[in-house]
Parts: structure tokens; sequence; C-alpha cells
């Protein structure tokens, strides 16, 4: 059971990874430089925050994107390498949707970056959830 949550949750890691990482067809203009975080900001409770307010906002995002949300469904019921390759086709597919899910995702790329993490929430989340 452990090694099935470790792989889904790599697997939801790797996807939105592969969607962060993937070059965006559309330049940004310079953003301005985010805040220092408060001293607060950079904990569990911060990073568990901004986990739910990103994971809520895919939640709807794929609600109202069905076959993004079948497309990366179906791509979690095969092997780890497979589901790997379904993740970046789909979305070399779908520039669109890629750059969307990077836009939800930045708050905690943002948080990653401003308070230096180096491991991956949801590799974290594998932990927690086997406590």
């Amino acid at each position: 059971m452990f090694i099935r949550r470790a792989v889904v949750a790599a697997l939801a890691a790797g996807a939105a990874g592969a969607v962060v990482s993937m070059p965006s067809a559309v330049a940004d203009p310079t953003p301005a430089p985010a805040p220092a975080p408060a001293a607060t900001e950079c904990s569990a409770a911060g990073l568990s925050s901004t986990i739910s307010s990103v994971t809520k906002n895919l939640s709807d995002y794929f609600a109202v994107h069905p076959d993004a949300n079948q497309a990366l469904l179906d791509a979690t019921r095969q092997s780890a390498f497979s589901a790997i390759g379904a993740f970046n086709t789909y979305f070399n597919d779908h520039p669109d949707q890629a750059n969307d899910i990077r836009a939800i995702k930045a708050p905690l790329v943002d948080f990653q970056n401003r308070c230096g993490l180096q491991v991956e929430p949801a590799e974290a989340l594998v932990v927690i959830g086997e406590l």
C-alpha cells in the first residue's frame, strides 16, 4: 500500500513538475521581485496552507476541463514510466492547459523558492501520510 501511495504521489508531483518545467511558448514579462516571506510564512503551516490552496484551484480547474481530468486519471493507471510519458505528451499537445496549470501551481513554486525547500511537497506528504 505504501508503494502504491508513493507512486501516485510521485506521479502527481511529476505531472505538476513536468508542466511547470516545460518551456512556455509565451514570453513572460519580467516579474516584480516577491516580497521577503515573514518568518511564520516558511513553516509547515504556511506550506500546508499553500498546498491546500493550490490543490483546491487544481480541483476546480479539472472540474471544468474534463479532457485534462480524464487524461491525467488515465495516465495514473499506467506504469510510472508510461505515465510520465503520457503526461508529457498530453501537455505538449495542450500547451494552453499546461500554462494554466503552471499559473495555478505558481504559489507553491514561489513558496518553495522563497523558503528554500529541497524536497517536493508531494514527497513530504507521502511521508506524513504513512505516519
